[in-house]
């Protein structure tokens, strides 16, 4: 998604007025901890597809989880039973036989280098598959468009021979987020296909999967990726339960300021606590608070 400065607010808008602290203090980190209470300690049925896009980038941006973060939140991954992290494909796989079976995806959108640098380790160590939504015209370069996470200070994209090595392990599977990462209104079958014939070229793989730019469904482009892909995830915050519209599946935000019993509420599904949040940051917005 990268920014998440559109409509899909839920999915990734920063916090109530005048909160600029980490995870371990500051307003936001008070009210999500208030609010992971009310959690439950259940596992929701169905699949919850998790958002990360930086991890231990340097920026203050909501969406560049701390590596000490992100360390703690693969420690739990780790710990959850067997068959409860899987891929994307199992996942799916999953929906279409009709199993409610609680699960969890992880995915990486738009590609930044520090993805491989920070989280790469953790996943490998832990045996944790995730997917990668790339923007297939900035590997090697610069990670920078407007509503980029990396509008603070720029970020290097991952490299093709990065992303070899991942795919490699089998645990990592490279999706489409369009070539440049267009906005959702110029998306075309040429930003699809464009990448996906990137991701062929230097991998051999063709991507089965697409993350919308922004995490905002394109109507009208629906029939073109329905033709494409197996699954299109859009930001709408939810889970996903036999019957979802496998080009409108639902994902889950991870933010930097995330406590970790906030994280574990997503974790097992239990989105109460998120969007009650969304909700705090809605509101907030509404009467004219900074966010």
């Amino acid at each position: 998604m990268s920014g998440t400065a559109g409509p899909v607010g839920a999915g990734a808008t920063p916090g109530p007025a005048g909160a600029t602290a980490g995870p371990t203090g500051g307003i936001r980190a008070q009210v999500k901890r208030g609010l992971a209470r009310r959690a439950g300690g259940r596992p929701g049925e169905g699949a919850t597809v998790l958002i990360y896009h930086r991890i231990g980038g340097g920026s203050p941006d909501e969406l560049d989880v701390a590596t000490t973060d992100f360390t703690a939140q693969a420690d739990l991954l780790a710990e959850l039973p067997p068959g409860r992290v899987v891929s994307l494909d199992e996942a799916a796989d999953r929906i279409e036989a009709g199993r409610r079976t609680p699960s969890t995806v992880l995915t990486f959108d738009d590609g930044f280098a520090d993805v491989y640098d920070n989280a790469w380790p953790l996943l490998r160590e832990r045996g944790l598959p995730f997917t990668v939504y790339l923007t297939s015209g900035r590997v090697g370069g610069e990670m920078s468009w407007e509503g980029s996470t990396a509008k603070v200070s720029g970020a290097p994209g991952l490299g093709w021979e990065q992303l070899g090595e991942m795919t490699a392990s089998g645990l990592c599977t490279v999706a489409n987020h369009t070539r440049s990462h267009a906005r959702p209104e110029l998306l075309t079958t040429a930003e699809l296909d464009g990448c996906n014939d990137d991701v062929e070229q230097h991998l051999g793989v063709r991507p089965r999967h697409y993350a919308y730019t922004w995490g905002v469904p394109v109507p009208h482009m629906e029939p073109a990726l329905r033709a494409r892909f197996r699954t299109a995830a859009t930001g709408r915050v939810g889970r996903n339960t036999p019957g979802v519209d496998p080009v409108r599946l639902c994902r889950v935000p991870v933010r930097r300021t995330d406590p970790i019993d906030f994280f574990r509420a997503k974790l097992y599904g239990r989105l109460i606590p998120e969007r009650a949040y969304a909700r705090i940051v809605a509101t907030a917005k509404a009467v004219g608070a900074r966010a």
